[in-house]
């Protein structure tokens, strides 16, 4: 299977696999709302927004050119180039079931990350859909929420999924990257260590089925990476911009905190420092942020020195802050970095 570009004369085909209404609100929601669907109406839609240059559709074809699927890739945003949405998922009837939908959508991401400039892939899928359900998940797909679709049919159940694609960052040492489930034993060998976490605000790690579980449920954010030496891309420390809704130091979209840490055997080495630039360039060149807030608490002098190395200018002292991980409360300290800021360094 191979994925082209979207022609017309495809319209008519995928039409024509839409074999009653129930079927075509599985696949476009509330976006047409006629039964039954002709070509024309497929390519009416496609049209004005194939011109805008943030639509992309796509067409699978098998080794003999035959049509065996479709979808489209598109930006949800017109100021946001880091999401894309895949959408009109189908595959000829006669061939579901068989393995040629995780294909294609392995093809799709494929496809962005050669070609576009988003690190992240949602797409919605009606919960009584389960054989969608269950290709998207077979893919990478995860779900991140569920909502209330009200379509001619009744209310369904919308679930929002999402895959991130790996687009490692570099420095002259260092490969920042997604975390992954083999990173689990690496993980633990230094985030067990008791001069790690707790300084940071983290328990240390009592097994290796622990460190999966991090890596599964925390270490999954959209700017999550494992901070990695070139020489053998092991993870030896984290690093992340925790985004609105995941930290209480700002509530705008263009704002966001960074934190980090790094295993004990490399502590004076200047690795995080350049971790820790290599991510503020990333955070206002490529995500659009405005502001870096971050903070460490009393006693983290290695931390704070970092911060200082990299030139973020101090704010305010908190007394009594709450550590919930750690079950007591300590003094933070708070500070920022402004584009403006970073710009002129």
């Amino acid at each position: 299977m191979i994925l082209r570009d979207f022609k017309r004369e495809d319209a008519q085909i995928i039409a024509g696999w839409l074999r009653s209404e129930e079927e075509l609100y599985l696949w476009s929601a509330d976006r047409y709302n006629k039964y039954p669907l002709t070509g024309n109406d497929i390519n009416e839609k496609y049209a004005p927004q194939i011109e805008t240059g943030r639509f992309y559709p796509l067409t699978a074809v098998d080794d003999n050119g035959n049509v065996t699927g479709h979808f489209i890739i598109r930006y949800p945003k017109d100021d946001d180039d880091t999401t894309v949405r895949f959408g009109f998922v189908i595959v000829d009837p006669v061939l579901r079931g068989k393995g040629y939908g995780k294909e294609m959508i392995r093809l799709g991401m494929a496809y962005v990350r050669e070609h576009l400039s988003a690190s992240r892939i949602d797409l919605g899928v009606f919960d009584h859909n389960e054989e969608a359900r269950r290709c998207y998940e077979a893919a990478g797909f995860r779900e991140y929420e569920r909502r209330e679709s009200i379509l001619p049919t009744g209310t369904w159940i919308c679930i929002g999924m999402e895959a991130f694609i790996d687009r490692p960052l570099e420095t002259e040492r260092l490969l920042l990257r997604r975390w992954k489930e083999s990173d689990a034993e690496d993980l633990y060998q230094y985030a067990s260590d008791p001069a790690v976490g707790p300084i940071a605000g983290w328990p240390a790690h009592q097994s290796i089925d622990e460190s999966l579980d991090v890596i599964k449920n925390v270490l999954n954010g959209k700017e999550a990476y494992a901070v990695c030496l070139k020489e053998d891309g092991r993870a030896i420390g984290a690093i992340e911009l925790k985004l609105n809704g995941h930290t209480d130091l700002t509530d705008r979209d263009d704002e966001c905190e960074m934190g980090y840490w790094i295993g004990k055997p490399f502590w004076g080495q200047g690795i995080m420092p350049e971790a820790v630039k290599e991510m503020l360039r990333h955070a206002f060149e490529d995500c659009g942020m405005q502001k870096v807030w971050i903070g460490y608490y009393e006693g983290n002098t290695k931390s704070r020195r970092v911060q200082e190395k990299c030139g973020f200018r101090y704010q305010w002292r908190s007394e009594n802050v709450d550590v919930p991980l750690m079950h007591e409360k300590r003094t933070g300290h708070v500070s920022l970095m402004t584009k403006e800021d970073w710009l002129f360094s």
